[in-house]
Order: C-alpha cells, then structure tokens, then sequence
C-alpha cells in the first residue's frame, strides 16, 4: 500500500532546518508510540517494563518441569537470565520496529513526515526502553540475592548491545519488506517461537548433537546468546561461541535494512 508521493521535502531550506525539522517530527512520533503502547498511566508503562520477569518465570518453570538443573553458573535463574535478556532486547527491539509503519502509516499523509522518521522514533523507543528493560531485571534479581556481575563486563555489555542491534536490524529489513508484500510481517513474527527454541536460552550449544550445533552455528542470536554466557561466567569456555559469524551477520543485516529503507523511501 503506498501513498501519494509528496514533493522533496524542506526544499530550499538549510541543513540546520531541515534536520530540526526532522528532530520535531521524530520527537512527535516518539510521544505518539508512547502514549499510543503504554497508554496515559503509568500502569502501562510498567506493566511493558515488567514483562521480561515474564519470560524468566515461564522459562523457569520449563527448566522444572524438565528436571533440568542449569547447566553452567551457580543458580538456575542466572544461568537463564544470560539467555532471555540477549533474547526480550532481540524481541522487542525486532516486533515493534517491524510493525511500526503499520501502525503509524496515517502519519505519512502529513506534510513533512515520511518512513525514515517512523522508523528512527521507533529505534529511539527501543533503545530506551530495552535499557530499562535490562536495568529492571538485573536489579530484580540482585535483590533476590542472585550474583549479578559479569565475569567481563565490556563483553557482557558488548553482548546486550548486539542483541539491541539484531532486533533493530531486522525489524527494518521485515518493515520495509513488509510494506510492499504484507504477508512477510506475518513471517516476522513467527521468528520470535524460532528463536525462543534456537537461541540456547534452556541450554548450553555444546552440549547438543553436532548435526543440530552445526545449525545453531549459524544463528546469531545464538552466538550472542553463548557469547554472554562465555562473558558472564568466569567458568564458562565455548567450542561453539565464533564472534565473526554473529558480527559478519550483524553488519550484513544492518546493510541489507539501511538499503531497503532508501528503496522504499523512494518508491512510496
């Protein structure tokens, strides 16, 4: 679905302006998803906040109901709190962006806002809102008495951010996709039961069979994923963890979405 192509925007104008211009309208934008996800209360707000404590109690239960005890690291809510932070910051992150257009697309009927600043507001939103999101949870967790700190916090942290990174990035490459073939938005979101199955959060890679690592190899939220962990735990070493194939498939998403965002401006 495409709309009425406008002229150039900001013809004329400075540089300064234009891009003031485009900082109003991205802060607009910004407000809007605010308002528009969390509501007018602060229930709301905290209630999408809280949500990763969520995902750490189903996760939990699966490891009971398995009988599994965690495979590396002193407590079982550490070991799996390693996996679904990489794991909700990919989530939110890769949903939300991918579904931004379609929920703002009455926006792009105004004067002076087009996919570029709907998308950038997005990717504001998530950032801010997956650092709380990671600050939330790790301070849950300390105050229950859980050992917090990273063996190697630069690669800890390191690891959050490529996770941030993975679901702005394919987020962008399915929005863009998804506005010239919507069923793709569809496919999108069948990636969150893949990868909540793939990406290592109830076990360790090297403890499955070769044929299915040799899949998992591939996968970069599951390298992320063993690379936190090999950060994270002071014990932990990784035949499987390879930082080339998670950053060589980072970049080459971010690419792939940085090209199809100035296609489609372009096109609709």
């Amino acid at each position: 679905m495409t709309h009425t192509p406008r002229p150039t925007r900001f013809a004329g104008e400075s540089w300064r302006t234009a891009s003031a211009m485009h900082a109003r309208v991205v802060g607009a934008v910004i407000m809007r998803d605010l308002q528009t996800r969390f509501g007018t209360g602060y229930l709301g707000f905290l209630l999408g906040l809280i949500m990763p404590l969520g995902h750490l109690a189903i996760a939990m239960i699966a490891m009971t109901v398995l009988g599994r005890p965690a495979p590396i690291g002193p407590s079982t809510p550490t070991f799996l709190m390693t996996g679904i932070l990489p794991f909700v910051l990919w989530l939110y992150s890769h949903r939300q962006i991918m579904m931004c257009l379609q929920q703002n697309r009455p926006l792009l009927y105004f004067p002076g806002v087009d996919i570029f600043d709907i998308t950038l507001a997005r990717v504001i939103t998530e950032i801010s809102s997956g650092t709380l999101v990671v600050s939330i949870l790790l301070f849950t967790l300390s105050i229950m008495g859980y050992d917090i700190e990273p063996f190697d916090m630069y690669g800890f942290s390191y690891g959050l951010i490529q996770a941030w990174a993975l679901g702005i990035a394919t987020g962008i490459v399915f929005v863009n996709i998804g506005t010239l073939w919507p069923v793709m938005l569809i496919l999108g979101n069948l990636l969150a039961p893949i990868y909540w199955i793939s990406s290592g959060i109830l076990y360790i890679p090297d403890a499955l069979p070769d044929k299915l690592r040799d899949i998992l190899y591939y996968l970069p939220l599951c390298q992320i994923v063993d690379g936190l962990r090999v950060s994270f735990f002071a014990e932990y070493s990784s035949e499987f963890y390879n930082g080339r194939i998670a950053s060589g498939a980072l970049i080459s998403i971010i690419l792939i979405g940085i090209t199809l965002t100035s296609v489609i401006r372009k096109t609709t």
